[in-house]
C-alpha cells in the first residue's frame, strides 16, 4: 500500500490531533492530488474548528480551476476579520486562472498583482527579464528579507523557467559565481528554484551540499528542489547531512517527504548513529511521516525514553502514527491524552481558558512547528525561530 493510499482514509478525521498529523505530513509531499485540495478546502469552509489548520497547511497544493470556484464560493460567506488565511490563499493562484476569474477576483488581488500577472502571461523575454532584475536587486539592497517582494521574484523565475528563456548553462555560470561567497544572493538562490523547476538533476549533489549552509532562504529553496526530484538518488546524496545537528532539520524534510523504502531504511539508520534527542525527535517525527511499519522497532524504542525536546510534538505525531496503521500500543491514549494537555495548556498560558465543551483542542492561536513564522521570515517555525 503507498502512502497515499495509507493517509487517504484519515484527510478528513475527526480526531484533530490525526488530522493535523496528516497535514503535517502532506504539507511539503509535492504529488498529493488536486482532487485533495477541494476536498481539505471544502471541509475547512465546513468545519470552522478545523480552518485555520487546513488553510495554514495546504498552502504548497496545486490550485486548479474547481479549487479557485470553492474559494469564490466560500470566501463572501465568511467573517471579513476572520478570513484573511482564505483571502492570502487567492494570493497564490496562478496568473492564467486569476486573469480568467478577474472579475470574482477584483476584490482580494491588489493592483501590483495583477499588473504582475498580465506581465506573466503577456510580457516578452525582455520585458520579464527586466523586471526580473529589478526586483532581485531591490531585495539584495533591502535592510530587511521582503517575503511579499520575494515571492513576486518567485512568480518571475517560474515564468523564465517555464518558457525556456534561460539555460542549463547559463545557470551553471551563476551557480559557480555564487560557491565563491559566503553568502548567496537572491539570484543565486532563484537559480536553486529554478533547477528544482526544470528538473536538473545532474545539479542534486551539488544542492545537497548546501544543506550544512546557514541560509535559511536559501535551504528552503534547496530542500523544496530536492524534494521535487523524488528520487533515491536524492536520498542518497542527503543521507550524510542527517546525522549533523546543523543540517538535520532540512535534511530530515527532504527524505521525509521521498516516500521510498531506501528513505525509510536511511532515516531508520541515521536515528541510530546520533545521540542529542532533539535529533533523535525530528528523525522520529520524519519515520512517522513515512507511514512505514518498518520503522516501528525504532518509534517504539523511542517512546520508552522519559524526556522528549520541545522541537516536535512527539506523542501526537506517534499517536497518529499507530492510529493510521492501525497498529495497537499499550500507551497509545497515554500519548493522545498527553497531547491534549498540552493544547490546554497553551490556552491557560495565552488566557483563552480550556478545551470547547465537547469539542476538539485546536492550535488556531498556537505556532505549531511547520506552521508559518510569526516573525515573517515566510519559513516554518521550527526552521527559523522555533530552532
Amino acid at each position: 500500500m503507498t502512502f497515499l493510499e495509507k493517509i487517504k482514509p484519515h484527510l478528513i478525521s475527526n480526531d484533530v490531533l490525526i488530522q493535523e498529523t496528516v497535514l503535517h505530513a502532506l504539507h511539503d509531499y509535492p504529488n498529493v492530488p488536486e482532487e485533495w485540495t477541494i476536498e481539505l478546502l471544502k471541509e475547512a469552509f465546513k468545519n470552522e474548528d478545523k480552518r485555520s489548520s487546513i488553510l495554514i497547511y495546504v498552502e504548497n497544493m496545486k490550485i486548479n480551476e474547481d479549487a479557485v470556484k470553492v474559494l469564490l464560493e466560500n470566501i463572501p460567506l465568511m467573517d471579513e476579520t476572520k478570513n484573511h488565511l482564505a483571502v492570502n490563499f487567492l494570493n497564490r493562484i496562478g496568473p492564467e486562472l486569476a486573469l480568467k476569474y478577474k472579475e470574482a477576483l477584483q476584490g482580494y488581488i491588489s493592483e501590483d498583482s495583477w499588473s504582475l500577472n498580465e506581465l506573466i502571461m503577456n510580457g516578452t523575454e525582455d520585458e520579464v527579464f527586466n523586471e526580473f532584475l529589478k526586483t532581485i536587486n531591490t531585495l539584495d539592497h533591502a535592510e530587511t528579507y521582503q517575503h511579499p517582494i520575494y515571492i513576486k521574484a518567485k512568480k518571475l523565475a517560474a515564468c523564465i523557467a517555464q518558457n525556456g528563456w534561460i539555460t542549463e548553462e547559463e545557470i551553471e555560470v551563476i551557480l559557480q559565481e555564487e560557491l565563491n561567497e559566503q553568502w548567496f544572493t537572491f539570484n543565486g538562490i532563484l537559480s536553486v528554484y529554478m533547477i528544482g523547476l526544470m528538473k536538473l538533476e545532474k545539479h542534486i549533489q551539488l544542492l545537497a551540499s548546501f544543506l550544512d549552509r546557514d541560509d535559511d532562504i536559501l535551504l528552503e529553496e534547496v530542500s523544496s528542489a530536492l524534494i521535487g526530484f523524488q528520487s533515491d538518488e536524492v536520498v542518497n546524496a542527503v543521507a550524510p547531512y542527517l546525522i549533523n545537528s546543523d543540517s538535520i532539520i532540512y535534511a530530515s524534510s527532504v527524505i521525509e517527504n521521498i516516500k521510498s523504502d531506501l528513505a525509510v531504511q536511511v532515516l531508520r539508520e541515521a536515528y541510530h548513529n546520533i545521540e542529542e534527542l532533539q535529533d533523535q525527535d525530528i528523525l522520529i517525527e520524519a519515520l512517522c511521516h513515512q507511514l512505514s511499519k518498518e520503522a516501528l522497532p525504532e518509534i517504539s524504542d523511542h517512546m520508552k525514553k522519559e524526556y522528549f525536546s520541545s522541537l516536535v510534538d512527539i506523542e501526537q505525531t506517534v499517536y497518529s502514527y499507530y492510529s493510521i496503521l492501525g497498529e495497537q500500543h499499550p500507551e497509545l491514549m497515554d500519548w493522545k491524552l498527553a497531547a491534549l494537555e498540552r493544547e490546554i495548556e497553551f490556552r491557560n498560558a495565552s488566557k483563552q481558558g480550556g478545551s470547547p465543551q465537547g469539542g476538539p483542542i485546536l492550535k488556531e492561536n498556537k505556532v505549531g512547528r511547520n506552521d508559518p513564522c510569526p516573525c515573517g521570515s515566510g519559513k516554518k517555525y521550527k526552521k527559523c525561530c522555533g530552532k
